[in-house]
């Protein structure tokens, strides 16, 4: 089972790269497509590290299979729309692979899975809040979006001939305005 999820986690990390990269131009949020191939890396590598057998890797194989799973299963939601799927099925197997590790073990095994999925989730949902923040602003002209945030609420931007204006809360309604360079602004309301 770790096999087969290794490897979808693998061949979808190199096709979500090979996608977004035929796509131009880059989007504002040019660090979130990093932070997710990285993520997608570092699941891949929880589950091929829990394939050698060394004794400090078998002890840790069940966290190993745990986090990749958790972390697998909950990309694969958010991204169920485009690269989901596949990261759904391989989080099942990897979850299936996590519960078959734990066989003879004890509770302190189940707890290192908890805690394994847990910090794997912080670390994805820490990273999307970040990185949804780090707008790249053009050179030129006016552009402007918004996004939810996880934990730190929702939160609007705007970009004017290179420059950032990020505002928290969410811009509902609004007008525009024009300045001197022909560039559009938006005054939320």
């Amino acid at each position: 089972m770790v096999w087969i999820a290794f490897a979808i986690v693998l061949g979808i990390d190199i096709a979500y790269l090979l996608l977004i990269g035929a796509q131009q131009p880059y989007p504002p949020d040019a660090f979130t497509v990093p932070f997710v191939a990285a993520f997608l890396v570092l699941m891949a590598g929880m589950l091929g590290l829990s394939l050698l057998n060394s004794a400090t890797i078998v002890r840790l194989r069940p966290a190993l299979r745990a986090g990749a799973a958790g972390g697998l299963l909950v990309i694969g939601v958010l991204a169920l729309f485009s690269i989901g799927l596949p990261l759904m099925v391989a989080g099942a197997l990897a979850t299936g692979a996590a519960v078959r590790s734990l066989t003879g073990r004890r509770r302190t095994a189940v707890m290192s899975e908890v805690i394994a999925a847990v910090l794997v989730l912080v670390f994805l949902v820490s990273g999307f809040e970040v990185t949804e923040r780090l707008i790249v602003c053009p050179p030129t002209g006016s552009s402007g979006g918004g996004g939810p945030g996880f934990v730190l609420g929702g939160y609007h931007w705007e970009c004017v001939d290179g420059q950032l204006y990020m505002h928290s809360g969410f811009c509902n309604s609004g007008s525009g305005t024009v300045d001197s360079n022909w560039n559009v602004t938006t005054i939320c309301h």
